[in-house]
């Protein structure tokens, strides 16, 4: 019988691992192709283009935050994790046969805006299975950040943009026709560990942690952010071409692929603690160093440290969330989603502003300035100084 439940156990992290990378695909493909069919294809200007963007991430951080609080409940789990894959389906459709700019303002900010929790409910779902497993999966969704972007541009450029959007609704069908499978064949009789934990109560203090645990990650993701909105516009400056942009993002994904997949033994091994001081610190060192460069390739090298605390942040986040928040995974998981989508709006004001007003150098002198504020933060308040003994005492699923 343990056999049968570590088969099940395994096959439901395998099911779940392809939804996660298929949706990340689904999700890269629209973000690289919709910035060129809006302003060429549709007319749109830049303004409406950037509303259309800014818009659709707050929409979708506010469904992600309602679902995630009532995708706790164990009876709703799969019926909210089914309904937001079939919201994508009918969206896509939807887009597909739009012709108007409202019209796909309206779409993305509805159908599309809850499409957009489905990867928090499915990262909750793994947790409840095997939490272990969450690490390994979140490198697979940025695995599909890797390859949803070129695929998407491929259909669109061979073909249209409509059919990338009948594309993406084939593809959350098929994650539709998969979740209800993995309920079927893996779920039904698996009495995983995280559904019959009970809730803990939160004190004022539990409260407060976790207020100070989100804004202590915001401020880290933000930086993260500004540098990759950042790094473009200074690699143009000092005569990088879009070969460049491309070159120092590809070197950063293929660090932090791997270092996100390893990130559960990196966290026990260091601790929560000590991985976001010296996260802090090497993002000082990007920044001062970017600001200071003026040899291209020596910039596009700075990606290593960049895909090196992107994976690492990435991985710790989704892990610190989820082990403070055990007995609500989906809400763990969904402040996760936001922490990520609203430090980038937040990246785009803060850098665009810079920008517009100082200059491109003065992203990155400021940035460095606030990433060093934060290292100070961290040593002085210790806001994560407890955890290092929570990581070494939590329980691991299957090892107790």
């Amino acid at each position: 019988m343990p056999r049968q439940n570590d088969c099940k156990s395994q096959g439901y992290t395998g099911s779940i691992a392809f939804c996660v990378a298929l949706n990340a695909c689904i999700t890269a493909a629209f973000s690289a192709t919709l910035p060129i069919f809006l302003t060429v294809k549709l007319g749109a200007t830049y303004f409406d283009a950037s509303l259309f963007m800014v818009a659709g991430t707050l929409s979708s951080s506010a469904a992600v935050y309602m679902l995630g609080r009532i995708g706790d409940v164990p009876r709703l789990r799969y019926p909210i994790t089914i309904a937001t894959a079939l919201c994508g389906l009918a969206g896509s459709l939807c887009l597909a046969l739009a012709t108007n700019y409202w019209v796909y303002f309206l779409v993305f900010a509805s159908l599309i805006a809850i499409a957009g929790s489905l990867f928090s409910q499915l990262m909750a779902l793994a947790f409840i299975n095997d939490r272990s497993s969450t690490g390994f999966i979140r490198a697979l969704a940025s695995a599909g950040w890797v390859a949803g972007p070129p695929f998407g541009g491929l259909i669109a450029t061979v073909y249209s943009q409509a059919a990338v959007f009948y594309a993406a609704a084939a593809a959350y069908a098929l994650l539709a026709v998969f979740i209800v499978g993995t309920k079927a064949f893996f779920s039904q009789k698996t009495p995983f560990a995280a559904e019959s934990a009970k809730p803990a109560a939160q004190g004022t203090s539990g409260q407060q942690s976790i207020v100070l645990t989100v804004l202590t990650l915001s401020s880290v993701h933000l930086l993260i952010s500004i540098c990759a909105l950042g790094i473009p516009w200074r690699l143009a400056q000092i005569g990088g071409t879009e070969f460049h942009v491309g070159l120092a993002f590809s070197i950063a994904a293929a660090i932090e692929v791997p270092i996100i997949a390893g990130s559960n033994a990196i966290r026990n091994r260091f601790g929560y603690a000590r991985i976001l001081l010296l996260s802090c610190a090497l993002l000082c060192v990007y920044f001062l160093t970017a600001a200071l460069m003026e040899n291209l390739f020596g910039l596009i090298s700075l990606s290593v440290i960049n895909g090196i605390v992107t994976g690492t942040m990435m991985g710790l986040s989704l892990i610190v969330l989820q082990e403070r928040l055990a007995d609500r995974p989906a809400h763990a998981s969904s402040i996760y989603s936001n922490i990520l989508r609203l430090s980038y709006v937040g990246a785009l004001l803060v850098a665009g502003v810079i920008a517009q007003i100082i200059s491109v150098v003065a992203i990155f002198w400021i940035a460095g300035v606030m990433a060093f504020c934060l290292c100070v933060g961290l040593v002085v308040w210790r806001p994560f100084g407890s955890m290092d003994a929570f990581a070494a005492e939590a329980p691991r699923h299957g090892q107790s």
